[in-house]
């Protein structure tokens, strides 16, 4: 059980800040360092990872609703493109395992405590 854990935590952190996609790489890092200046204590950091991937979520939300519209969606107008963005985004979500969900709370984790420590050493010195 631990082993899959792991395959999926460095699948995810491989597919976020590895696959080359500079847009999903600069929403992560955004919604990470927006936590990290929130967080004022390492005992926030279930909040501050919850925080993150909603920040996430809501930076992919609004990348995929200013891309241009997808050939599915045509020349729809844009408050019925919004709504519709809205629900594929929620099914995407409805369809995510419970094993790939922990998988991006471990790995955003991770990341908010790395950068948390550097930014705690540095502000002691």
């Amino acid at each position: 059980m631990f082993q899959s854990i792991a395959n999926d935590v460095m699948a995810v952190m491989r597919t976020l800040f590895l696959s080359g996609d500079w847009m999903t790489l600069l929403i992560a890092l955004a919604a990470v360092f927006i936590s990290v200046l929130v967080m004022r204590r390492g005992t926030q950091i279930g909040s501050m990872t919850l925080l993150a991937l909603v920040l996430f979520a809501i930076g992919g939300y609004v990348r995929r609703l200013f891309a241009g519209p997808s050939s599915a969606e045509g020349a729809a107008a844009g408050g019925n493109r919004a709504v519709n963005q809205l629900e594929a985004s929620w099914l995407q979500f409805s369809d995510l395992q419970a094993g790939t969900l922990l998988a991006y709370f471990i790995a955003f984790m991770v990341v908010i405590l790395l950068i948390f420590a550097v930014k705690s050493v540095l502000s002691r010195s």
